[in-house]
């Protein structure tokens, strides 16, 4: 939790409001032993405590076409944020065909070749069902044998996706390893990304991630209210407000600068 703790003020330091700390966990848990428990501590941010925002998120790694159904279970709930990582080809098409209101983002692991060509017809059905594509850029700042993977797999993803539906995270497990937003735009121009789209990826592609999170714990099927009266006023409220991340990021980041 010390840990934890440090990690959610160090991303506050750079400008980030929202922090999601991610759980890799086989879909084969969920699906066959169906049983998920994790401990996941309560933090006590010590910066801006009010504006940051701690998120828990599960990334299901698909192996089997079994697992598919784990996307219905109820153990998903508990966080979040969903995302799934398909192992072949023909997992993808699945997943992507299969995509439903619990799933907001695809992840693939970029930092080794992917065994197969992505193609539009790949991720078309991800910006029909706003699924977003992750892109984690940890790989290429701690390992540079990874890093000419990354690079050619984010420029066919980008060039298969047309710039949209991207989202831009760090996927680190250090604090060190994280960047600020301007930093990270930096480093997806190197990866073939324009600065408005990896703009995007930082801020309304996230805010948009995390509103479809919290869609699903509050309303059945994204279409009617469950909870708390006023849930959906505040969902709207948070997505109309992403349009001010930019100015935040550059204000922090001037900050951050001037003070190092």
């Amino acid at each position: 939790p010390k840990k934890l703790d440090q990690f959610a003020s160090i991303c506050g330091k750079l400008g980030y409001r929202t922090v999601a700390f991610n759980h890799i966990v086989d879909a084969n848990k969920v699906f066959i032993k169906n049983q998920l428990k994790l401990d996941v501590p309560e933090l006590k941010v010590k910066l801006n405590p009010t504006n940051m925002r701690i998120l828990r998120r599960l990334t299901l790694i698909v192996s089997d076409t079994n697992h598919i159904r784990a996307f219905n279970s109820p153990l998903l709930k508990q966080f979040d944020i969903v995302a799934v990582q398909p192992r072949t080809e023909e997992l993808l098409n699945q997943c992507i065909a299969r995509c439903n209101n619990s799933i907001q983002i695809l992840s693939l692991d970029l930092s080794r070749p992917l065994p197969y060509r992505l193609k539009h017809s790949h991720l078309q059905p991800c910006q029909i069902n706003n699924v977003f594509v992750e892109i984690c850029y940890v790989s290429a700042i701690r390992d540079t044998a990874t890093c000419r993977n990354i690079v050619s797999n984010c420029r066919d993803i980008n060039w298969v996706s047309r710039s949209r539906g991207l989202l831009v995270s760090s996927g680190a497990e250090d604090p060190l390893f994280v960047r600020g937003p301007y930093d990270v735009m930096n480093l997806m121009s190197v990866f073939g990304i324009s600065f408005k789209a990896a703009r995007a990826g930082l801020t309304a592609n996230a805010a948009a991630v995390v509103l479809k999170g919290r869609s699903r714990a509050h309303t059945y099927n994204g279409l009617v209210e469950r909870g708390a009266e006023g849930v959906v006023g505040k969902l709207t409220l948070d997505l109309g407000e992403k349009e001010d991340c930019g100015e935040e990021f550059e204000n922090a980041s001037k900050k951050h600068k001037s003070g190092s």
